[in-house]
């Protein structure tokens, strides 16, 4: 398996397709903090026009292990200058999910634009306190017992509680991954005991509740220092909400809004078609210079 070497540890990839000038390659960063790169795996069908790069963010998935003084954002963005400079890779599409995203922003910049030709925000977070106002908003559609046990165990602390963790799930279920089961396609899911550490310290209990190093996290008004083109997906029923993704689109010139019907957080896994040609429109249209 391919892996690159930082003093921290190691970082597995995978690079699938081949890219030409034109055809500039899209690097993935995943979900989590903590995720793994299955949550894009369907990207890699991308492989027919451009080289698709995916991995494991140090920390997680078939990645080596950090300890919690190196669970910051300065740590990831480093691991994937590393990664691009590994690889060799002078300019290319930048595409995150989730906290994807934070980490997307982040590395465009702290690195001030350097090789990233457009970016791709999947179900965004960029603001903390957004993405809780959004669950709360979610949580209050859920029936009313969904809703008391949710909000009662955060009250009380007692987030690990078997009641509020069925709570959470029916939550997960209409917000997070709508799918009944795993796609015949996707490949099996990795054990990813050490991301889960990075998830918890990071972010928290549950996908609406942070109480990590994350709580405060804010780069809403950084938002207008994007300057190259930009493009925003979001499911129908996603819990980065598709009001938000308007919201912040409306900061960054030359940006633009897809909402994928039927899908929710998962959008690559669960609508990969829909969400596939959106994304090769957008890319093509940069690379056209449209």
């Amino acid at each position: 398996m391919p892996y690159i070497e930082q003093e921290i540890g190691k970082t597995f990839y995978i690079s699938k397709g081949r890219g030409t000038k034109d055809n500039l390659p899209i690097i993935g960063l995943h979900g989590g903090p903590g995720g793994t790169h299955l949550s894009q795996y369907s990207l890699t069908w991308l492989g027919d026009e451009r080289r698709v790069v995916l991995y494991d963010q140090i920390g997680s998935g078939l990645s080596s292990s950090i300890e919690k003084k190196d669970m910051k954002i300065e740590t990831f963005v480093n691991n994937l200058e590393a990664l691009v400079s590994h690889l060799r890779i002078e300019r290319f599409h930048l595409l995150g999910s989730s906290w994807g995203t934070t980490l997307a922003l982040e590395y465009y910049l702290r690195k001030k634009g350097r090789g990233v030709a457009s970016l791709t925000f999947q179900s965004p977070m960029f603001s903390t306190k957004i993405w809780e106002q959004d669950a709360n908003r979610l949580i209050k559609k859920m029936p009313n017992e969904t809703q008391k046990v949710i909000n009662y165990c955060q009250e009380i602390g007692a987030t690990d509680s078997l009641v509020y963790k069925k709570a959470v799930k029916n939550y997960y279920a209409k917000h997070v991954y709508r799918l009944k089961s795993r796609p015949e396609w996707a490949p099996p899911r990795i054990i990813n005991h050490h991301g889960e550490r990075v998830y918890g310290h990071m972010w928290g209990p549950s996908e609406f509740c942070s109480t990590g190093t994350l709580k405060k996290y804010d780069r809403l008004k950084d938002l207008t220092k994007v300057k190259i083109p930009t493009l925003f997906i979001v499911g129908q029923y996603d819990e980065a909400t598709p009001e938000s993704a308007h919201r912040f689109s409306k900061k960054i010139k030359n940006s633009q809004v897809a909402v994928i019907k039927g899908a929710s957080h998962s959008v690559f896994t669960e609508k990969p078609e829909a969400s596939h040609k959106k994304l090769r429109k957008f890319l093509k249209d940069v690379e056209h210079g449209l």
